[in-house]
């Protein structure tokens, strides 16, 4: 275990070189860097031992004037290291696309047009998480995570990334309910807590599930096996608070169509959706509006 961990240390830190190789001069990740030799080994004992404390998330303002919120470089390798010794001992079910090795995005297109092509379903349900991230039960995901391992050293930085705190302009503020975004081990987490129920909807008999995330998408035959499946998800949604978005479900026949993961399906044909459409567009006047901010003397 101790050589597995070793080695997951060590790609954290080629991951964390990578992932902020373009942040500017005075970012924390070049001291880092630079006093590498010396920090690597007292930094992996205190990991290791289960003696690292996390830093309160720190409030940035980035290029466009907009204010969020991210890790410090060695909160950020050690949840990045933590991700990496997690993912094998967390439960992962086939329908939940968006993890590593499920066949992402693509995958889940494929595999909904494959089953719109048979023939065998008639009618659709379609729907997220209203806010996901931010209303997880801290109490519920910390008892979760108390059965997936037992090693301290884990549950150490389990602990502090459930009850994270956020420091803005002196104020530190803990966080009542939910997960932080901007952190590596959030879509394992977020893919893997609701296993138990990607598995009693994905053996439903008659129904065709799929999930990116908390995008959810059930197709069946008939109307009724899609209502008892719908109370299924509802149902064990409520026991962790979570709620269905209003304005993004949908529930009607194929044939009128339906917005998945950036497409608008119907019984014979895909084509993009007039959502994806509209995003794409506001990201190419975003990207228009940061090369104006970088040409500016």
């Amino acid at each position: 275990m101790n050589d597995k961990w070793r080695h997951n240390w060590v790609l954290a830190y080629h991951w964390l070189c990578q992932r902020r190789q373009h942040y500017p001069a005075n970012a924390d990740v070049w001291h880092l860097r630079f006093h590498w030799q010396a920090k690597c080994e007292v930094l992996w004992q205190r990991i290791r031992l289960g003696q690292y404390h996390l830093k309160p998330m720190e409030v940035i303002t980035t290029l466009d004037g907009r204010r969020t919120v991210q890790w410090c470089a060695e909160d950020a390798l050690a949840l990045k290291w933590l991700t990496l010794c997690l993912t094998p001992l967390l439960p992962k079910h086939p329908a939940c696309r968006h993890l590593k090795g499920h066949g992402g995005v693509q995958g889940s297109i494929l595999a909904t047009t494959q089953a719109i092509n048979s023939g065998q379903y008639q009618f659709v349900y379609r729907t997220d998480i209203k806010g996901y991230y931010e209303h997880f039960p801290k109490e519920r995901l910390w008892q979760w995570c108390q059965q997936c391992t037992d090693s301290s050293a884990l549950l150490n930085l389990l602990t502090q990334y459930i009850y994270y705190s956020v420091e803005n302009d002196g104020e530190f503020n803990l966080m009542a309910q939910g997960i932080s975004r901007g952190c590596t081990l959030s879509p394992l987490i977020g893919g893997c807590y609701l296993y138990s129920l990607d598995n009693a909807l994905a053996n439903r008999k008659g129904i065709f599930y799929e999930r990116y995330m908390d995008d959810f998408l059930l197709l069946s035959p008939t109307r009724w096996p899609l209502k008892h499946a719908i109370a299924i998800l509802q149902n064990a949604l409520a026991q962790d608070s979570f709620t269905c978005h209003p304005d993004k479900t949908q529930m009607g026949r194929i044939e009128k169509g339906f917005d998945w993961l950036g497409m608008w399906f119907t019984d014979t044909d895909m084509v993009r959706s007039p959502r994806s459409l509209a995003r794409a567009k506001e990201r190419q006047l975003e990207k228009e509006h940061h090369r104006r901010l970088y040409e500016q003397p």
